[in-house]
């Protein structure tokens, strides 16, 4: 029990020991130190300030307010004449912490801040070292203005850089520069959509009109690349699929109503699709995003499409009281557009070598079927006929004459058959004229802009 008491006793006396050298100590080194003069012994001397950035996560990148929010720690070092000490003489204390307020700090701030609060740093201790060298690592939120290129959305890169240097120095009062890591990703928490892919740090030295003397400043440049898994897999992907919904629509028979609609519920899907890329996008008319391109590609393909389906609508719906089909039309899709499809018609064999000659109208001739005859009101009876053979020859004739009226409304009936069913075969000549179009072109344009990413 006698050795507890008397160890406690010991660990007591040291605790209070270092405390008494360490207060002793911050009278001496506060003792006639004033926090604004620059801590040199020759006023024509700089304070040199080596400075770093470690980055720790990336918060934030508004791409319509064209700004990122970055969590970072500033790493400030510098030379303090006047907070040297010996450690024999204060009790082997090494180190001491002061706050902000107590030293002199160079005024280092964000200069492309977009912040309202300019600067947001942690106010956290300085840590002051025996020889006099002095370290300052504050904590702070950055929000910083970044020219946002869109125009691969999302398949974007990046390049934001955070402009640090003193405020009211220049370069004869501080000279900033760059410590040996610069900027250091050791802390670094990976972001769900950016990746950091590369990093850099310059140190510039630049000439201001309000002012002869050079100033320093460090720029730190950070190269962010989207991660395009979630926008290809939400929006890419679904979007294609719709727009393949447009091509099996040409499936329906070309009379079907519900072509129409499909492709116009269509149109307003991607529309949806279209307004979300807008809404992320920053309203610049500098360039148009890749993603926003592809929407207007396939809106503009779906409204091909639907203009083709009202033309196939007005072609199946024809008739020969209405519309007269012309020769260049009926050459256009009865002959050469089926044969560039590579379509039969039913029922008709277009000879390889026989030349087409329109038709221009249609007349249709009574083949005698009887010898000529004339009335029989100026035939001269013989005197031999007999009554009952004249009524046979007048029913003869009524008979005849009703057939030919039939025969010429069957003929009419026919031929107008015939030109409707051209109109049809003409809309589904356009129909599949347009499902080879649309296909056509939206593969094309799709597969070159894919391409145009990599």
């Amino acid at each position: 029990m006698a050795i507890l008491f008397f160890a406690l006793l010991l660990t007591t006396d040291r605790f209070i020991s270092a405390t008494f050298q360490e207060r002793r100590l911050y009278e001496h080194l506060l003792n006639d130190y004033q926090p604004l003069e620059r801590p040199v012994e020759n006023s024509k001397d700089p304070v040199v300030v080596r400075m770093g950035l470690t980055l720790q996560q990336i918060l934030d990148v508004n791409e319509r307010e064209q700004q990122v929010e970055v969590n970072a720690w500033l790493k400030l070092s510098w030379h303090d004449y006047k907070m040297q000490w010996d450690t024999q003489d204060f009790g082997e204390v090494t180190d001491l912490r002061f706050q902000k307020e107590m030293l002199w700090t160079p005024d280092i701030l964000l200069y492309n801040s977009a912040a309202e609060e300019f600067d947001k740093l942690f106010a956290s201790n300085i840590v002051v070292y025996a020889d006099g060298s002095v370290n300052w690592v504050p904590p702070g939120v950055f929000k910083l203005s970044c020219a946002i290129n869109i125009v691969w959305f999302p398949w974007d890169v990046q390049h934001c850089t955070l402009k640090f240097g003193s405020w009211t120095y220049d370069g004869s009062k501080l000279d900033l520069q760059i410590d040996e890591i610069g900027l250091d990703l050791s802390a670094y928490m990976d972001n769900g959509e950016w990746i950091v892919a590369n990093t850099s740090v310059q140190r510039n030295i630049r000439y201001y009109e309000c002012c002869p003397e050079p100033y320093y400043d460090i720029e730190f440049h950070i190269i962010l690349k989207r991660r395009a898994l979630y926008y290809a897999f939400n929006l890419i992907v679904p979007c294609i699929l719709i727009t393949i919904l447009t091509l099996i629509g040409f499936a329906e028979p070309p009379d079907a109503g519900e072509k129409m609609s499909l492709q116009i519920t269509v149109m307003l899907s991607i529309c949806i699709f279209q307004n979300y890329v807008m809404e992320l996008s920053p309203p610049t008319s500098n360039s148009i995003c890749f993603l926003g391109t592809f929407f207007m590609v396939c809106m503009c393909t779906v409204a091909f499409s639907v203009t083709f389906s009202v033309m196939i609508l007005n072609f199946h719906q024809r008739s020969p009281k209405t519309h007269a089909m012309s020769d260049w039309m009926r050459i256009l899709f009865l002959h050469w557009l089926p044969w560039l499809l590579m379509m039969r018609r039913p029922g008709f064999i277009l000879k390889k070598n026989e030349p087409f000659q329109p038709e221009t109208s249609y007349e249709f001739h009574e083949k005698p079927r009887l010898p000529p005859r004339e009335p029989l009101n100026n035939l001269k009876l013989l005197d031999t006929m007999s009554e009952g053979r004249l009524v046979k020859l007048l029913l003869l004739e009524n008979t005849l004459n009703y057939l030919v009226k039939v025969n010429d409304q069957l003929n009419e009936e026919y031929g107008e058959a015939k030109i409707e069913r051209e109109w049809k075969y003409a809309a589904f000549v356009l129909d599949r004229l347009s499902m080879f179009t649309t296909t056509i072109f939206i593969t094309t344009v799709s597969i070159s802009l894919f391409l145009s990413t990599f």
